[in-house]
């Protein structure tokens, strides 16, 4: 097992389900060739295609819908949400129209959407940047949340929240991408 910061576990996890599953996608603002803010992304649109992985305009509604749409047609979209303070553009798409799809088709359909997004104070960013607006998701019924505090759990979380067939807003404390490292294992889990 190798030693590895929460981003490199990210990008890992990732990779992984990118390299399991055709029908995953990876989108966001800056998340192809630059490989995100954070560098979350960074490498896997060289691997696995402007196809799968890509940038999209600086429209977090406009994200939000895609996500949807590529959803409901058997895609298992990871879009990031570059900061999550910026998530108010996107809370229709989200709590009245993800989160709910399924009992409003009668559980036919499924919605295996991971939405992606850095958060968290105590990093100097401007205002909307570190935000800890998970509670107003938490409220909204059928929306998972997920929130890891290592590497470890990181990888193994965003691994099955993309497998997941129901809609998971999976949150990274910014704070926490590279300030320790612990043993991750190579494998999925």
């Amino acid at each position: 097992m190798a030693q590895k910061t929460m981003i490199q576990a990210i990008t890992d996890a990732l990779a992984l389900e990118l390299e399991n599953d055709e029908n995953v996608v990876v989108f966001g603002e800056d998340v192809g060739k630059n490989g995100g803010v954070f560098r979350a992304t960074e490498g896997l649109q060289e691997k696995f295609g402007e196809d799968r992985v890509f940038d999209t305009p600086l429209a977090e509604s406009g994200i939000a819908g895609l996500s949807f749409g590529l959803a409901l047609e058997g895609f298992r979209p990871v879009p990031e949400i570059q900061f999550f303070g910026f998530i108010f553009e996107a809370m229709d798409e989200v709590v009245a129209q993800m989160a709910r799809t399924r009992y409003r088709m009668s559980g036919t359909r499924n919605l295996p959407i991971t939405i992606r997004s850095p958060f968290g104070g105590g990093v100097h960013t401007p205002e909307l940047h570190s935000d800890n607006l998970e509670g107003l998701i938490a409220q909204s019924p059928g929306i998972r949340v997920v929130i890891p505090s290592n590497p470890y759990d990181a990888k193994g979380l965003l691994i099955s929240s993309i497998r997941s067939n129901d809609p998971v807003v999976f949150l990274e404390h910014m704070k926490l991408y590279r300030s320790f490292r612990e043993e991750v294992p190579d494998e999925s889990y």
